[in-house]
């Protein structure tokens, strides 16, 4: 299936559109009944009935019906193929557009209205714990802006229950998941595993478009630069950057930087460095064959010894261990 076939295929009624479309009543396809949980009222959808084969289970939402409020015990992403889509989530009126994606946690209460001929709207839904190994779990091979933006979309998708991302501009995005849904909508051999990689690439992009996000709401409050900005230059000059030198460059009075630091990243300047140090350092022991040694001056460590040390408190086994595991 390719992207022209995938667009005429998504387009016509489906078996339960031409009953909505008459009817304009929603029909529970699932297979079974959706039963109202006793303290909440909340209807509630199991992945059991969709993960039989596949972490991952893509669908198209039916149109010309509501959706009545439900939850569920997996995470979805609804994205926005074709028109617009109106939900209320978690007592909040949310629009999407064409392009655009929302994420939505485990429990979170969330109602469709009615999809109209050119709304068009793909439901993603994974297993939390597939998220978690596929995603998550590689933040430490990441640098410092990467980890804070992926601990930020943790603490919204806790705070907030969902997450809004502007991405109908972003082309990237729009491609990769017109390739997972013609993936799974024409199962075939190999389809599974191109699943598995198709998920880290389609968050990984969602995580671009939610730092522009963020760093256009942080220019309209400040002319200074934001917290990202300042975590992609400690990135680049992690050997030898200092924090005064960092707070003329941006502008900003060391103490109150150095602050502003640790209330936005949990973590202190000299931590920070520290930790870029050690993303560093585990890529060259993944990716190049440079002893450890040449390894830990690289990386701004003259004794072995403190760089063995640091290295086994960051990631729990030594350079010499990390690099056996990565290379089997």
């Amino acid at each position: 299936m390719n992207h022209k076939q995938l667009d005429s295929h998504l387009r016509q009624l489906d078996e339960i559109e031409r009953i909505q479309v008459v009817t304009r009543q929603n029909i529970n396809d699932i297979g079974v009944d959706m039963l109202p949980q006793s303290d909440t009222g909340v209807f509630r959808m199991k992945g059991e009935f969709f993960f039989k084969k596949n972490p991952v289970f893509i669908s198209k939402h039916h149109r010309f019906a509501d959706m009545p409020l439900h939850n569920h015990d997996f995470i979805e992403i609804n994205y926005v193929y074709s028109g617009e889509c109106r939900q209320v989530i978690n007592g909040r009126e949310v629009k999407l557009v064409q392009g655009q994606c929302c994420l939505l946690d485990v429990d979170v209460p969330h109602s469709i209205a009615p999809l109209e001929q050119n709304d068009i709207i793909i439901n993603i839904i994974m297993k939390h714990e597939t998220v978690s190994q596929l995603f998550f779990s590689r933040l430490h091979q990441h640098g410092l802006v990467y980890d804070f933006l992926a601990n930020a979309v943790a603490e919204n998708r806790r705070h907030d229950r969902y997450i809004l991302f502007h991405s109908e501009d972003n082309e990237n995005l729009q491609y990769l998941i017109k390739n997972m849904i013609c993936e799974f909508m024409d199962y075939q051999e190999y389809s599974q595993e191109m699943l598995r990689h198709y998920i880290p690439l389609v968050f990984t992009e969602l995580m671009r478009v939610y730092q522009h996000d963020k760093n256009f709401e942080l220019e309209q409050q400040t002319c200074r630069g934001s917290i990202v900005d300042i975590l992609e230059y400690i990135e680049a000059h992690y050997n030898d950057c200092t924090l005064t030198e960092l707070a003329q460059r941006f502008n900003f009075n060391p103490n109150y930087l150095g602050n502003m630091i640790k209330e936005r990243t949990g973590r202190t300047f000299l931590e920070l460095l520290q930790s870029q140090r050690m993303i560093r350092a585990s890529e060259l022991l993944r990716l190049t064959d440079k002893q450890i040694h040449v390894v830990a001056a690289e990386v701004g460590y003259e004794g072995i010894s403190f760089f063995n040390r640091k290295f086994k408190e960051h990631y729990g086994v030594t350079p010499g261990q990390y690099r056996k595991q990565e290379q089997q």
